[in-house]
């Protein structure tokens, strides 16, 4: 049985990074101590960083923007 490794690639955003995984582009979060769901799409993975961010009292980095 053949085992295809996967490969990490960076975002233009910060704390996403973009996973190959079966021939498959799947974005996720490159926190320490967060381990997130995959997001079909680099935007949603940014988004959900932010809200992260927001949630711990701290600015967004990506997308949001504080009022």
């Amino acid at each position: 049985m053949e085992t295809i490794a996967r490969k990490y690639y960076p975002s233009k955003y910060k704390y996403v990074q973009n996973l190959k995984k079966d021939g498959k582009d799947v974005w996720c979060i490159n926190m320490k101590g967060i381990s997130k769901a995959k997001f079909d799409t680099e935007r949603q993975a940014a988004i959900a960083v932010d809200k992260l961010l927001i949630g711990k009292g701290k600015e967004p980095v990506n997308i949001l923007v504080r009022k």
